[in-house]
């Protein structure tokens, strides 16, 4: 890898998609979700969006190796 190379990764946290649709469609899972997230809701595909394009872009251009945790305040265990 060169010196203008970076590599990170970003740890989403529980978003309405189909890979999680068993834990948001029931009403009573989804709202103990959003309770436990200190923003007291869901992520969605643009706050990934954001954090990746964030990333990707020269305002992160000394962030590299890392993880970020874009999971509205749930406590992350990486």
């Amino acid at each position: 890898m060169g010196p203008d190379t970076r590599v990170n990764c970003v740890a989403p946290g529980f978003v309405p998609t189909h890979f999680a649709e068993f834990l948001t469609k029931n009403a009573e899972i989804k709202k103990d979700i959003e309770d436990k997230t200190l923003l007291n809701r869901l992520g969605t595909t643009k706050d990934m969006a954001a954090a990746t394009a964030f990333l990707a872009s020269d305002d992160a251009s000394y962030i590299t190796g890392e993880t970020l945790v874009v999971a509205g305040g749930i406590p992350s265990r990486l």
